[in-house]
């Protein structure tokens, strides 16, 4: 089962989209507002200036005349943090004074409202000259005076374009920037999907096989999710060890065990008395306990396949059927049958028979007389598997513990008043693990029944 099946609806996914979504949102607009309105702005705050200027220079020209506004000229040019350009011309186009080389009569370009954008040629003896270079971009505007003098005021524009251009170049880094944290994002995002997915699979296969040995992949020790794995690996080898270390002492035991009671049984057969076969009785269920235990502890443990050889798996369960049916006949169960022909599988015959019985045992054991059971074989093409299932309408068991069922000496009948021993169904769980098989257990399926079980043994073909 996969923790997330589908990645776009994965939360790290929703996350990284939601993020990317609002810094592109925030630096689109920021983008915008520097690119749409800079122009704007570099226009207004530049005719602002210039005509505050020349309204400053008209009102000295008509208080003082020309010397007052040459010599306001003369001390704007010599500060080199100024940044406005003028030409002050005679009405026959003499040049009085100013920082301009020459009065542009090409390139010149109208904005609005009379004001033009010029390229600006530097006059060679000026220290700003020096510093910037011979051309400059301005914005100018043309003032005449009531003598026919005329005032040209400029402002150099190269500082606030750098500026503006800076800050709509930055705004484009940004961007890029974004566009790789989103793309980062996103492929972080798939990572984790990736990784979680890959430990629930591995998970739930050790859950379903019940194989402790699996261990959860980990391909580098630097982030989180390696390190989580790490640390889950390590909770399973505490896990394995304590489970093969219970697994070790049962078996011990069993095995340890079963000579005495052999010997036991010995020693009341020979005996005299009115209670000997209800003791031989005891010792023989004993006994079947110990072997059941040491049967599946070799079949989980050893994996052998040795016996395994193509067998007709609908004549194993006909064969199943035929061993029940004097007991079946006993209880007046009826019986339905539907087995599909000629199912040929590739198992352990003798282990798969067992299987095979003990599903069908418990279900007579627990089907009143005059009761139902339903015993079908059939082949899943679709999904290349074989399905045994047997259905009953007996006494049934909680759905609550229904996941228990396989575990060993679990019972639901707590007072053990019914006979067994609790390990038929791990016998059954151990032989279909070891065919790669499935055994689940439901609600029984047969129509109208009010209580039952279903059990459901899926086995792939080879």
């Amino acid at each position: 089962m996969r923790a997330i099946q589908a990645y776009t609806k994965s939360s790290s996914f929703i996350v990284s989209f939601i993020f990317t979504t609002l810094l592109l949102i925030g630096v689109t607009f920021n983008t915008y507002v520097l690119t749409v309105a800079s122009d704007d702005l570099l226009v207004r705050e530049t005719e602002a200036a210039i005509l505050a200027d020349i309204g400053g220079f008209r009102s000295l020209y008509n208080a003082a005349g020309r010397p007052a506004v040459v010599k306001a000229l003369n001390n704007r040019v010599s500060n080199i943090n100024n940044d406005f350009l003028y030409y002050l011309k005679d009405g026959e186009d003499s040049f009085i004074a100013g920082n301009l080389a020459k009065w542009p009569e090409s390139n010149v370009v109208s904005i609005k409202n009379g004001l033009l954008e010029i390229k600006a040629d530097l006059r060679t003896n000026q220290d700003k000259a020096r510093m910037r270079g011979q051309k400059e971009t301005a914005m100018a505007m043309i003032v005449e005076f009531s003598n026919k003098d005329t005032l040209m005021v400029a402002r150099s524009v190269k500082d606030i374009e750098f500026a503006l251009w800076l800050a709509q170049t930055s705004s484009y880094v940004l961007i890029i920037i974004v566009c790789i944290i989103s793309i980062l994002s996103i492929v972080v995002a798939y990572y984790v999907v990736s990784r979680i997915n890959l430990i629930s699979d591995t998970a739930d296969e050790i859950i379903s096989t019940g194989n402790l040995s699996d261990r959860l992949y980990v391909e580098s020790s630097w982030d989180d999710l390696s390190k989580l794995s790490l640390a889950l690996n390590q909770m399973l080898d505490k896990i394995q060890q304590s489970v093969n270390n219970i697994q070790s002492v049962s078996d011990s035991i069993a095995h340890d065990l079963r000579t005495p009671l052999t010997r036991l049984k010995s020693h009341i057969e020979r005996l005299d008395h009115e209670d000997k076969h209800t003791l031989i009785a005891e010792c023989d269920n004993l006994l079947a306990i110990f072997n059941s235990l040491l049967r599946i502890t070799d079949i989980e443990t050893s994996g052998k396949r040795a016996g395994f050889a193509n067998e007709n798996l609908s004549d194993v369960v006909a064969d199943v059927i035929d061993l029940y049916q004097p007991l079946i006949e006993d209880k007046s169960i009826n019986l339905h049958i539907a087995l599909a022909p000629n199912l040929s599988l590739n198992c352990d015959k003798n282990l798969i028979f067992q299987a095979f019985a003990n599903v069908l045992d418990n279900a007579v054991k627990f089907t009143f007389e005059h009761g139902k059971i339903e015993v079908a074989l059939t082949h899943d093409i679709t999904k290349n598997e074989y399905s045994f299932v047997v259905n009953d309408n007996g006494v049934g068991v909680n759905e609550a513990v229904i996941d228990k069922l396989t575990q060993r000496f679990y019972r639901e009948d707590k007072s053990r008043t019914a006979s067994g021993n609790g390990l038929g169904l791990s016998l059954v769980a151990a032989i279909v693990s070891l065919h790669q098989g499935n055994i689940k257990f439901a609600r029984t399926k047969i129509a109208g029944a009010k209580s039952g079980l279903s059990t459901i043994i899926t086995l792939p073909v080879n």
